[in-house]
């Protein structure tokens, strides 16, 4: 990069590392990337759809469309406070370099610039869906920093590069008795406690082999993570009536998802004759895939460019909602190392400046 851009870049991801807003709520964030455009480019049209933006030079019809995507929005810490412990303050930093470098050079495509909100609740890209529906898209690229690979190496994989999950929480209501006369009522604690350990075996299989569970068979990773539990309350005079529990639900692949959904679901909606159940769903996100054939153009680019590329050996447990976009476009999404160092969402991680110039240069070889 131009140390004149970096240097722009790198100060501009400290202001928004000083300014994290959660999911749903980056007003001040998207007021920010928009005046920094404005501020140090000229030839970008900025396109403000309200909870989302995107930017690109005029539009040529007869060109194929590109599409780099960055998110910008923040988690909390274990202090409940926001702060940008994922590096989407970097994401955008890159993205706005990619866009210093290339104003004012030629390219044989449309190249959109998509700053996406709500990764971390799976919301943001279906927010994003319109720019799909206006524009044929032919390629879609993306990337996350990843604490604890080779910094500065690009890591990459064919088909299923991170999980699809969604989260679930239940409610059962039975009967509420007195302490002393529990066959009185109806409590939902061993009802959760039968599920849970029925469950067990998908708590511990944490590895990418087949499988089965049950009457069920996996062809990679499937698993359930029981995030919280509740029954009752603090008070030794009633066998409750209320119980609650969430899980995470997470698989490599998205049929197989619905697989364990079903199960769910199919234990729990037994139990209607017994109790009132509620079930609720949260933060969805589907398989994020990689085109295998543009992940092996991609590759060779890179290569040929002098980067440092390793193919992943397995997917990443965690999920990502780039993997919406697969949906309108071929997709490739690959990680940055960035060495030793806490991990994503721990309270001390931080986003390394330094590789900054590696990804925004990937991203000129791969929309070229």
């Amino acid at each position: 990069m131009k140390q004149e851009n970096l240097d722009k870049i790198i100060s501009f991801r400290h202001v928004l590392h000083e300014h994290p807003e959660i999911s749903n709520h980056e007003v001040y964030t998207r007021k920010l990337i928009k005046n920094f455009i404005e501020e140090n480019m000229s030839n970008y049209l900025i396109f403000d759809e309200g909870e989302w933006l995107y930017c690109m030079k005029p539009y040529q019809p007869n060109q194929k469309t590109i599409v780099l995507r960055a998110d910008h929005d923040a988690i909390m810490n274990s202090l409940n406070t926001p702060f940008h412990g994922c590096g989407h303050d970097g994401h955008t930093a890159i993205l706005l370099g990619v866009m210093l470098e290339e104003e004012n050079l030629d390219s044989e495509y449309n190249v959109i610039y998509l700053f996406q909100p709500a990764e971390e609740n799976g919301s943001g890209a279906a927010i994003c869906k319109p720019l799909f529906e206006k524009y044929h898209v032919d390629k879609i690229f993306g990337l996350h920093n990843m604490p604890n690979l080779k910094k500065n190496v690009i890591y990459y994989r064919p088909e299923t590069v991170m999980c699809a999950s969604v989260g679930y929480r239940i409610s059962l209501t039975g009967v509420q008795s007195h302490a002393s006369e529990p066959e009185k009522g109806l409590n939902p604690a061993y009802a959760l406690s039968a599920f849970v350990k029925s469950i067990e075996p998908l708590a511990k299989q944490t590895g990418f082999k087949p499988f089965t569970f049950e009457q069920f068979s996996f062809s990679s990773l499937a698993m359930i993570t029981v995030i919280h539990m509740n029954v009752g309350s603090l008070n030794f005079g009633i066998s409750p009536a209320n119980g609650e529990i969430c899980l995470t639900l997470r698989a490599a692949k998205e049929n197989e998802l619905a697989i364990l959904e079903g199960y769910v679901r199919s234990y729990f909606e037994n139990l209607k004759d017994t109790f009132e159940v509620k079930i609720e769903e949260f933060d969805r996100f589907d398989e994020n895939y990689a085109d295998p054939v543009l992940v092996k153009e991609t590759v060779a680019k890179l290569q040929s460019c002098g980067f440092d590329v390793e193919e992943l050996v397995e997917p990443i447990r965690a999920s990502e909602d780039f993997g919406y976009y697969k949906r309108f476009a071929p997709s490739v999404f690959v990680f940055i190392g960035m060495g030793t160092c806490p991990s994503l969402h721990h309270d001390s991680y931080v986003f390394d400046d330094e590789i900054i110039p590696t990804a925004v240069r990937m991203f000129q070889v791969a929309i070229r």
